[in-house]
C-alpha cells in the first residue's frame, strides 16, 4: 500500500516533466491472519480511520458479515446501520468541506471561511441548512440542485457571485483553460478490481474519485461533454458531493457493481474502496485492501496525466496544487517545484 507520494517537477534534456515517487508501507495486513472475521471487521475501521465507515462497509461485505443496509446489522466500532450511515456522511462532508472552504480559498490567495467551517460541528439539521446557504447563497440554497442544473443555470449562479464559493468557482471557470490539467480514465470494472486486489496493484490505468457518482447527472455530464474532465469540472463534482452530504436524497448515476463473494466495495470521499478477504474455518487466511489512491497514483495514472497536462510557468504551482486537491489522494503529498527556474 502507498503511504505517501513525492511529486517533483524535473527538467531532462531541456524538457520539463513530472516524477511521482510513492513510498510503500513496510508491512501489509498479515496481522489480520488468524483472526476471526468479526474481530477483523472491528479492527479494520480503527486502523484505516481516515474513512472508517467506508472501510467498515467494505470489510463487512468482504468478510460475509451483515452490511450497513441490513437494519439488524451492528458494528462493534460504528454501531448500527443508521450510525454507520451518519459516520460515512460526516466523513465525506468533512473531507470536501475542508477542501472547498479552506484549501481552495488559501490556494487562490484568500483566507479560510472559518464561520462556515465552524458549522461542521453543529447539530446535523440546522447546521446543514446554514452550511448549504453559506455555499450557495440564501436564495439559491432554497431550490438550486447543482447536480440537476443546466450549464446556463450554473453560469447564472456563478455570475451572481452570492458566496465566496461561487466567486472562486467563477474565477476558475474564467481563468483556467479547460485543457490545463485535463485527464480522464475509465472507472475500474469488477474483473479489474479483482485482478488488482490479487496482484496488490492495478495492472491497467483507471481512475476513481468523488466525481464517479456524478458523471451521469445532467450538469456534470453536460460539462464533461463540452470540456472533458477539466479541473473546473472536478472542482464542481467535489462541491456537488459536498452538497449531497448536506441533503442526501438518492444515489446518482450507476450503483456500485456487485462483486463476487470475498470482495467488498464501498464509496469513500476519495473514490471507490475495495477489500478482499479469504477465510478458512471462519478466520482470516489472507486480506487485501485497495484504496482509490492505488489507482490514481499508479504510474501513468490520473494524477500523473493531469500534471502532464499543465502549462509550465508562473501559474504552475497553483495549478499543480489544484490538481492534487481534485484527485484528492488519501496519503500525504510532497510537491517540489524547484525546476521551474530551469524550465
Amino acid at each position: 500500500m502507498i503511504a505517501a507520494v513525492d511529486i517533483t517537477l524535473v527538467v531532462e534534456r531541456g524538457r520539463p516533466d513530472w516524477r511521482l515517487t510513492p513510498t510503500a508501507t513496510p508491512a501489509g495486513l498479515g496481522w489480520l491472519v488468524g483472526r476471526p472475521a468479526t474481530a477483523a471487521a472491528a479492527l479494520l475501521p480503527r486502523v484505516f480511520n481516515l474513512c472508517s465507515a467506508a472501510h467498515a462497509e467494505a470489510a463487512a461485505m468482504a468478510l460475509g458479515l451483515p452490511a450497513a443496509g441490513d437494519p439488524a446489522a451492528g458494528d462493534p466500532v460504528l454501531g448500527d446501520a443508521a450510525a454507520r450511515a451518519e459516520t460515512a456522511r460526516r466523513e465525506r462532508l468533512r473531507d470536501h468541506a475542508v477542501a472547498v472552504l479552506s484549501d481552495w480559498p488559501v490556494l487562490f490567495g484568500g483566507a479560510p471561511e472559518r464561520a462556515a467551517l465552524a458549522l461542521l460541528g453543529g447539530p446535523a439539521g440546522p447546521a446543514a441548512v446554514a452550511l448549504r446557504a453559506a455555499l450557495l447563497g440564501p436564495v439559491a440554497a432554497a431550490g438550486l440542485d447543482l447536480s440537476e442544473a443546466s450549464p446556463v443555470a450554473l453560469d447564472r449562479w456563478l455570475d451572481a457571485g452570492a458566496t465566496p464559493t461561487a466567486r472562486l468557482l467563477a474565477r476558475c471557470r474564467d481563468r483556467i483553460d479547460p485543457a490545463w490539467g485535463r485527464a480522464e480514465l475509465a472507472l475500474p470494472d469488477v474483473p479489474e478490481i479483482a485482478a488488482a486486489l490479487a496482484a496488490g496493484t492495478p495492472a491497467v490505468a483507471r481512475e476513481t474519485t468523488a466525481a464517479d457518482t456524478w458523471r451521469r447527472t445532467p450538469l456534470v455530464a453536460a460539462l464533461m461533454a463540452r470540456q472533458g474532465a477539466s479541473l473546473f469540472v472536478r472542482m464542481l463534482a467535489r462541491l456537488v458531493d459536498l452538497l449531497d452530504c448536506l441533503a442526501p436524497r438518492r444515489t446518482a448515476g450507476a450503483p456500485l457493481p456487485k462483486p463476487p463473494a470475498g470482495i467488498g466495495l464501498a464509496r469513500a470521499a476519495r473514490g471507490l474502496l475495495a477489500h478482499r478477504a479469504r477465510l478458512e474455518g471462519g478466520v482470516v487466511a489472507d486480506y487485501r485492501v485497495l484504496s482509490p489512491s492505488a489507482w490514481n497514483l499508479a504510474p501513468d495514472g490520473l494524477l500523473h496525466r493531469a500534471l502532464r497536462a499543465l502549462p509550465i510557468g508562473a501559474e504552475t504551482p497553483v495549478l499543480a496544487r489544484l490538481v492534487v486537491s481534485c484527485v484528492n489522494p488519501c496519503v500525504p503529498v510532497g510537491l517540489r517545484l524547484a525546476a521551474l527556474a530551469e524550465a
